[in-house]
């Protein structure tokens, strides 16, 4: 699938870690998205700004509900080790 972000950076990822997979990629080939398969819980790392008019965006707002999905299920699975000061 192809969808537009806000890519407004000067840098990107030069050599991939062998642990990470790359989830997308620009036109130009540059690395947009990456993931850890086999990761204990959520992890995904973008290279565009997500946050920006996220409410506009169906990719952005489908990944902060993921994100907020991991959130949900990480304290219902871990939340009684959680303790407050």
């Amino acid at each position: 699938a192809q969808f537009e972000v806000n890519s407004l950076h000067s840098q990107g990822i030069e050599r991939l870690a062998s642990c990470l997979r790359v989830e997308a990629r620009a036109p130009d080939g540059l690395i947009e998205a990456v993931s850890m398969p086999g990761a204990p819980g959520f992890v995904l790392g973008v290279q565009w700004h997500p946050e920006w008019r996220f409410s506009e965006n169906p990719v952005s707002l489908r990944l902060f509900q993921a994100f907020r999905e991991a959130c949900v299920a990480y304290a219902a699975r871990d939340g009684a080790r959680l303790t407050r000061p």
